[in-house]
């Protein structure tokens, strides 16, 4: 090997060297999962899960907005140290208004019945993210003030009759809201995990015999 093909080899080693960089780079994020739970307290059974006709109906929709947005509309807010605070919302007005303020990024619906099986009862939807949602989140990894917000927007149904013949059906209907970052007194940032959101429904057999819906928020 002669002197003059060392420059030309390093050159191509360090092509290669970035190429390898740039196709392991991640992006902050690129899809995030949507995780529905059905639960029965004490058992399944208790609740009814295990007759033929009970059925479990979801739709859901998914928005995107920045916090600022929810601040003006009173919806969110930063406390005494910086910290991003959201309330539940389950006001149809407020509802409207927060979906003119943001961008829908995914809807879907789905129905399951055979509730006794516990895979029937847990689902999981991956939303995949459009380049620009996800050039959203990259450039608020940079920009101190963008802060991007998931709003999710869900109504369950749920119809079920157990061994003692007491039936519910309900409808279950929340807003849950995760923004990307919370503020830290010392003026940084804590980034919170916006690739999973989960919500949990509970059908619980009292004491009396009566069944009742239970639900939690968004997390």
């Amino acid at each position: 090997m002669n002197g003059k093909s060392l420059p030309s080899l390093l050159l191509i080693f360090l092509f290669a060297l970035s190429s390898v960089a740039q196709t392991t780079t991640k992006n902050l994020l690129e899809e995030t999962n949507l995780h529905f739970f059905l639960e029965g307290e004490p058992t399944p059974q208790d609740v009814g899960f295990d007759n033929p006709k009970s059925s479990w109906k979801v739709k859901y929709e998914l928005y995107l907005t920045d916090f600022s947005e929810l601040e003006k509309l009173g919806i969110c807010k930063r406390d005494e140290a910086g910290r991003h605070i959201c309330q539940t919302v389950k006001n149809k007005k407020q509802n409207k208004q927060i979906k003119k303020k943001s961008s829908k990024i995914s809807k879907g619906s789905f129905t399951r019945q055979l509730l006794s099986s516990e895979a029937n009862r847990q689902v999981t939807v991956p939303v995949n993210l459009s380049p620009n949602v996800i050039e959203i989140y990259n450039q608020a990894a940079k920009i101190p003030e963008r802060n991007p917000t998931f709003i999710l927007f869900v109504t369950e149904k749920v119809s079920v009759t157990n061994s003692d013949s007491s039936k519910l059906k309900e409808k279950y209907s929340i807003t849950g809201i995760r923004n990307l970052k919370n503020a830290m007194s010392n003026q940084t940032f804590e980034y919170w995990n916006v690739k999973n959101l989960s919500l949990t429904i509970s059908i619980v057999r009292q004491a009396s015999g009566q069944l009742k819906l239970v639900g939690s928020p968004v997390h």
